[in-house]
Order: C-alpha cells, then structure tokens, then sequence
C-alpha cells in the first residue's frame, strides 16, 4: 500500500488512513514556483477541485486538486509552494495538510495540527463539493433524499451485482479446477448490468462529494475505480 509522500524530505512514509493513492502521468506542467494561483473554472469540475484553510497566522493555504493527474498542489496566499502526487502530506511548520482522492472526488483533505487535532478544508466556491454542500444548506430535504438515495443505488447494487460476479470469480480456472462453482440465482441482462453500474458510479460521485464512505457500501464504487 502505499504511504504518504512527505515532498519536503522526498520520503514515503506509512498511510495512517488506509487509503490508496492514485497518482497517474502528469498531463501538465506542474506549476513554477511562486507562481500565482489561477481561477478555478466551474467547466473544469469534473477534472480538478480546490480547498481552502485559513492559518493562525492570518496567511491561506490553498490546495488544488487535479483529479486526472492524481497531483496536488500547494498554494499560500494564491502563491505556488509544491506539488506532489497523491497520497501527500503537505508539511506547515509543525502542522500539515494530508490530501488523498480518487476518480470519484476527495477521500481526504484535512489540516493536521501538531496537537493532532484535524480540520476539514473548506471547498472552494464553484467547487463541486462548495456546490452540494449549498445544496444541502439551502434544501436540507433535497440534500437528504440525495445522500439516502445514493445508499439505497449501492445497496441494491450489491445485492444484485454481488452475486453475479462471485458466479463468475469461482468459473475461474483457479478455484473451479478445486471447487465446485458458484451459480448465480440472479442473471440479468447486460444492458441492466450497465445501467445499475452507472447508477453505482453516480451515487459514488455523490457519496464523495459529502465526504462519506463505508468499507462494504463502497466495495463496488471502489473496485470500478480499480
């Protein structure tokens, strides 16, 4: 598994959180140092994502996150200080900023303080994670039904996909030539597969946009990822 990348001392240390980093090719140039922070583009939501953190001593911390490069860069007061691939610690003096994502959006974006307290970084406005916490300020009704309607879409998943995909783990040669294999009681169409698939993925959208996940719920959004 790998660790949190520390880009201060160039080390990898071990991931106290269990997450996965996802650090694919650097599609861009990472930014030169100093360099100012660019507006975010709401076009470009689906692609990056931004937070931010006002410090103790009056300076903000901004962190840029470039989903389809799996980097992260570091901005204090709209000025460039580094970026690193995800899984990163970022250090502050004796604090620092821990950042991790998938394709669905952030696992984690928080400011870990010497104390070993922690705070979550405030999305940015235009931000799809600013817009769904709007959402859920200004309807809370609309932002409930949301979230509940993204865990029954996974729920239902496993129970309906689950089974299929044990039937076709155990026809492997590795466990059929030793095993008797399993049969699915479900067997549904490829165009259902598809569509409860795209259901799974949306609701993991919408799970990663409040911040939430469970080992089991998420198994299937998880492994889409992979």
């Amino acid at each position: 598994m790998k660790g949190w990348y520390n880009p201060r001392t160039g080390s990898t240390g071990e991931d106290p959180h269990g997450f996965d980093g996802d650090a694919g090719a650097w599609s861009t140039p990472a930014p030169g140092l100093d360099s100012p922070l660019p507006p975010f583009r709401p076009s470009l939501s689906l692609e990056r994502t931004r937070f931010a953190v006002d410090l103790p001593d009056a300076s903000t911390v901004t962190v840029d996150v470039d989903h389809m490069s799996g980097r992260a860069s570091l901005y204090r007061d709209d000025r460039h200080v580094q970026t690193a691939d995800m899984l990163v610690r970022f250090p502050l003096g004796s604090d620092s900023i821990e950042v991790a994502a998938s394709r669905y959006g952030m696992q984690r974006i928080h400011l870990v303080s010497a104390n070993g307290s922690q705070r979550r970084l405030d999305p940015a406005p235009g931000t799809p994670e600013h817009w769904r916490a709007q959402l859920s300020r200004r309807h809370p009704g609309a932002g409930r039904a949301l979230a509940a309607g993204a865990v029954i879409v996974l729920a239902v998943n496993l129970i309906l996909l689950a089974p299929q995909l044990l039937e076709v783990v155990t026809h492997l040669p590795l466990w059929a030539d030793r095993f008797t294999p399993f049969i699915s009681p479900i067997n549904l169409p490829a165009r259902a597969n598809t569509a409860l698939t795209i259901a799974a993925a949306l609701a993991g959208i919408e799970r990663a946009l409040t911040f939430r996940h469970h080992r089991l719920l998420d198994a299937e959004t998880d492994g889409i990822e992979s």
